[in-house]
C-alpha cells in the first residue's frame, strides 16, 4: 500500500486537490455548436471576415490544413512537370506523383505521413514522374500503360 505525504485533504494544499468543472447543459452545448456552425458557413460563404478567434491556431483550424496539403502537392507536381508523362494530361485534379521503378506502396511506409512534404523537403530527388490516375494505375496493375502500348503499334 502506498503511504501518502498527507493524511487528509484538510492538510492537502488546494494545488494539489481536483477541482470538478462545472458542467453546461445540453441545451448551452447544442446553442454553442449551432452558433460556431452558423459562423464557420459565413466565413467560407465570405459574409463573415474571420477573427484570429475564428481562425484559432493553424493545428486546429481544417481550412488552414487543406489549403497547405493542396499548395505542397500543386508545389511538387509543377517541378516534376506539370503534365502526364504518358498522356499529356494537364488537368491538375487528375494528376499524380508516381515511382519511376515502383515499389511506391513499401516507400509510403517507410516515410510515414506526408508523401508531398517528404519530396520538398528533400528537395525534389529524381525516381519520381508525373503520371495521371488513370496511367498510374495501369502502370501498377498491368506493367504498362495503354498510351505505351498504342505508340509501340503505331510505330
Amino acid at each position: 500500500m502506498k503511504k501518502y505525504k498527507y493524511r487528509s485533504l484538510e492538510e492537502m494544499p488546494v494545488a494539489f486537490i481536483k477541482r470538478e468543472k462545472t458542467k453546461r447543459s445540453r441545451k448551452e452545448r447544442e446553442k454553442t455548436a449551432w452558433y460556431m456552425k452558423r459562423r464557420r458557413d459565413e466565413i467560407k460563404a465570405g459574409i463573415r471576415i474571420p477573427t484570429p478567434s475564428d481562425l484559432r491556431t493553424k493545428c486546429q483550424n481544417p481550412h488552414y490544413h487543406r489549403e497547405y496539403a493542396r499548395r505542397q502537392r500543386e508545389m511538387v507536381i509543377k517541378n516534376y512537370g506539370n503534365k502526364c508523362v504518358c498522356c499529356g494530361e494537364k488537368n491538375y485534379y487528375f494528376l499524380s506523383i508516381d515511382h519511376i521503378n515502383g515499389g511506391g506502396n513499401k516507400h509510403r511506409k517507410e516515410i510515414g505521413g506526408n508523401f508531398y512534404g517528404w519530396l520538398i523537403r528533400n528537395k525534389f530527388p529524381k525516381g519520381f514522374q508525373v503520371l495521371c490516375y488513370n496511367c498510374n494505375f495501369a502502370k501498377g496493375h498491368y506493367e504498362k500503360c495503354p498510351h505505351e502500348l498504342i505508340k509501340i503499334l503505331t510505330k
